[in-house]
């Protein structure tokens, strides 16, 4: 792709990949001491970078750093070397709960490894939050170091969240002036005193900070809440329009498995079009791409992604990251405009091991009536008890109706429960889960890695046909339903099969090994851990990224 920078990455583990001199499966890995030092790391191998201009903010620090530091004539000694400045992040989310929620993780996760963190939400977003959930649903920290801040998105209230492309048209025009309003107002405090940010880390579908950072010689680097082959497959949009060839490292994906937003047959679609001009422009354009995802699981894509990107440094499953970083991981964050029903878990502890049947299709996502109906009369009939995670909006454009009878009579007897929201974290780590009937959302496949359990897709939108596609090609820890009209049979067929058939079996042993290899992945010596240090080293707190 024109305008694209390249680079090449390897994978360092220790010895060369083949020659059967060391077990590096993820069972070996886990076994290993903590600092273990053979763990998988990216590594950049890119032409040194020529010098880049200080910034002025690194200029002063520097001038009142040789003012105030004793020389070596009046000391005797030489002066040892100045702390470095303080690390001052600003991130900035999307503002949707499945993007929320990783930056929010990370947020933390560099918080409690010392830096400042200004974290930016829009109006939109903040007062969904504050209606539902009250103020300490928007404030993870009651640290003077973690703050929060909100600007103006012009989007009224009542603006349905599945309305992706105006958001994505209200943001893009209303939120320069008041983020470029933001870090002005923060530089000014910093010559009072505050520290000086250091860093923008923008979500990659916000290309306007990482833009007005720039304007300000502020460095930034961006964040894709996705996953890896649901970036290559929005790099490759351009290439799809043009020629409509296969993508790198993914051969096996079909057009219909490509980023949903794509398919359309009009070049100048709005989703289309700002995908290619605007946020993969400036993703190629940032200092580093953090992306949610340990490195074993997307290698390939990974690895190909390095000829059209910056540095890329994998740092997921954030979740696993954040509790592995601390012998008292904050505890967790619910920042839905749903309210938890915990009921869930009690009823979980009543089910025996692998029997139940969990299902949830994410926080935007929707269906049309008679789709809900079909998945509802499917788990009644499927034989298993089931957990379903029932929105209130998830039927399109109406309230839901009512429950069929069979449904009805399941929850009656114990075999089910029917949820508005649910702590899904800790329902997938639970023993009684068996199956995650799931719409393949980046945040449900890394949770559903980290807890073993094994998925049924049915994709809705944006990248999870892509997701959902490397579950049951790739990744092996999934199947898919049957890519036409919903019908009650083939849920309730396809959910049996995966509970007690021969494919069910292997996915659920495919899921095992996946959740090994996140965790060590996650493990003080990971492959995510270590970039979280080489991120902090390299990008944020040594300033690499400025421009």
């Amino acid at each position: 792709m024109e305008g694209l920078r390249t680079g090449l990455y390897t994978a360092t583990t220790g010895c060369r990949a083949g020659d059967g001199r060391r077990d590096h499966s993820p069972a070996a890995q886990l076994r290993k001491k903590k600092h273990n030092t053979s763990a998988i790391a990216l590594r950049p191998r890119f032409p040194p970078r020529a010098p880049t201009p200080r910034t002025e903010q690194s200029r002063r620090l520097a001038q009142a750093t040789a003012m105030t530091a004793p020389s070596v004539a009046a000391t005797g000694t030489a002066a040892p070397p100045p702390p470095p400045p303080p690390l001052h992040l600003v991130v900035v989310p999307f503002p949707a709960q499945g993007h929320v929620a990783p930056l929010l993780q990370l947020a933390r996760l560099l918080h409690a490894r010392g830096a400042h963190v200004t974290f930016v939400h829009t109006h939109f977003n903040y007062r969904r939050l504050v209606l539902a959930k009250g103020e300490p649903a928007v404030h993870p920290s009651t640290s003077p170091s973690f703050r929060v801040e909100v600007i103006d998105d012009g989007i009224p209230l009542s603006s349905p969240q599945h309305d992706i492309p105006g958001l994505v048209d209200a943001l893009r025009r209303n939120c320069p002036a008041p983020f470029r309003a933001l870090l002005a107002r923060l530089a000014a405090e910093a010559d009072g005193g505050a520290p000086p940010v250091t860093c923008v880390v923008a979500d990659v579908v916000m290309p306007f900070a990482p833009a007005v950072a720039r304007e300000a010689g502020v460095p930034e680097v961006q964040f894709f809440t996705a996953s890896a082959c649901g970036l290559m497959g929005y790099l490759h949009y351009g290439e799809l329009v043009r020629r409509g060839l296969w993508v790198p490292a993914m051969k096996h994906m079909r057009l219909r498995d490509m980023p949903a937003f794509c398919h359309t047959t009009d070049p100048d679609d709005v989703m289309v079009s700002v995908t290619q001009r605007e946020y993969m422009a400036s993703a190629a354009a940032s200092s580093a791409i953090i992306l949610n995802t340990l490195y074993e699981l997307e290698k390939d894509v990974v690895d190909a992604l390095a000829a059209f990107l910056p540095p890329i440094y994998t740092v997921g499953p954030l979740a696993s990251v954040l509790a592995s970083s601390s012998s008292t991981p904050p505890p967790a964050m619910d920042i839905s405009i749903w309210k938890e029903d915990t009921r869930c878990l009690p009823w979980l502890d009543g089910m025996p091991a692998s029997s139940v049947v969990y299902v949830n299709f994410g926080s935007v996502a929707v269906m049309t009536s008679a789709e809900a109906r079909e998945f509802a009369v499917g788990l009644a009939r499927c034989g298993s008890p089931f957990l379903w995670v029932r929105r209130p909006d998830v039927v399109d454009g109406e309230e839901a109706a009512p429950l069929p009878e069979e449904v009805v009579d399941a929850v009656a007897c114990g075999g089910g429960m029917v949820a508005a929201w649910c702590p899904q974290a800790a329902v997938l780590g639970h023993a009684a889960v068996g199956l995650f009937v799931s719409h393949c959302g980046w945040n449900s496949m890394l949770e559903a890695v980290a807890a073993g359990k094994p998925v049924l897709g049915w994709p809705m939108i944006a990248e999870q046909t892509t997701n959902c596609r490397q579950v049951c090609e790739v990744w092996g820890n999934g199947a898919r339903l049957p890519e036409t009209k919903v019908e009650s049979g083939a849920v309730a067929g396809m959910v049996r099969e995966m509970m007690g058939g021969e494919m069910g079996k292997e996915k659920r042993a495919k899921a095992a090994e996946w959740k090994l290899a996140a965790e060590v992945a996650a493990m003080e010596g990971g492959s995510s851990w270590r970039n979280v240090e080489r991120l902090v080293d390299d990008v944020l707190l040594l300033g690499v990224g400025s421009k």
